[in-house]
């Protein structure tokens, strides 16, 4: 059996970005090891920059996931000895058709225009994984088969520190993720699946939102879905639980959730909370806390996608 994963060691999310990543970030901070998706910060920045694999960002986290770690994973072996390491995959040709799309996205809409200094780093990522910063489907097809086998040639002879994962093909879930890492599994918490695919699902949540709040207004959103991050790109959306901007896991116990809902709504400013479909199983989890937030706060909307509490309006 393997042993329960320890503190010290760290988890590290070695695959491409649209081969599931959000969801494996999502399926570990559900597990409470702290997890990061694409960390781009400036001192992950300097730090990749100098190659120096003791990434001060794995002080507050003990996993780290996608693109800007997946081409370093013998570094961060030899920097980090004892550690976990993934490889989401998924059927090339999807991925390709995926990928494809994401670039075109980001072109037509000019989502990182507005922010130089993540436009600098996603291009340096993108040459250190690709060898390009543009979308190529040839290169992108190369590199996807080069890196998948020589991460595992290099695990080839340590196979209990490497998982092969296929969330996107609906291959995976807490049994394989949870024997590989030694954690038990969670009771009633459904593995989390991205939403890549829903699209039109997803712009339906983005109208339920905006019909009932302007788009400045921040909205705090739990979810496991990587919604959050679709509806961040138009949007002030604030996970739950935070710690300077970026999502920080599940809450310890119903009072906790307590505490950071109210230190969201006087201090962060969050006007509405949403709960999305992905996540509705939160609220059960969490009686106590679902009992608070009723009780206190009127809900302006439930459908089969999502529940929105009013933190406005305390009348209840």
């Amino acid at each position: 059996m393997t042993p329960p994963l320890e503190q010290h060691q760290k988890v590290f999310g070695l695959g491409l970005s649209k081969t599931g990543t959000s969801t494996l970030t999502e399926a570990l901070n559900i597990l409470r090891i702290r997890t990061v998706h694409y960390p781009h910060d400036e001192q992950t920045f300097e730090e990749l920059k100098r190659g120096d694999y003791r990434l001060s960002v794995l002080r507050d986290y003990q996993g780290v996931t996608d693109t800007p770690i997946a081409p370093y994973y013998a570094q961060f072996d030899r920097a980090w000895p004892g550690s976990k390491f993934i490889i989401t995959v998924r059927d090339k040709d999807s991925w390709l058709r995926s990928a494809a799309t994401h670039w075109l996205i980001l072109k037509v809409t000019g989502r990182n225009a507005h922010d130089q200094a993540f436009q600098t780093f996603t291009d340096f990522v993108s040459a250190a994984v690709y060898g390009c910063i543009y979308f190529n489907a040839e290169r992108f097809s190369y590199a996807y088969d080069m890196h998948l086998r020589n991460v595992q040639l290099y695990f080839a002879d340590r196979p209990n520190d490497l998982l092969v994962l296929d969330i996107c093909g609906g291959k995976a879930g807490w049994a394989q993720l949870c024997n590989f890492l030694g954690v038990p599994i969670p009771r009633n918490i459904p593995f989390p699946h991205a939403y890549r695919t829903d699209w039109d699902a997803a712009e339906q949540v983005k109208r339920d939102l905006s019909a009932l709040a302007p788009d400045d207004d921040m909205v705090t959103v739990i979810d496991h879905d990587g919604l959050r991050n679709y509806l961040a790109a138009s949007r002030r959306v604030m996970p739950f639980v935070e710690r300077g901007g970026r999502y920080w896991g599940l809450p310890e116990d119903d009072a906790d959730a307590v505490r950071e809902l109210e230190r969201q709504r006087t201090h962060a400013g969050a006007r509405f909370f949403a709960v999305t479909l992905a996540s509705f199983w939160f609220l059960e989890h969490f009686p106590g806390f679902a009992e608070y937030v009723r009780s206190r706060y009127p809900c302006v909307l439930s459908n089969e996608r999502l529940v929105v509490f009013d933190l406005r309006d305390q009348t209840k």
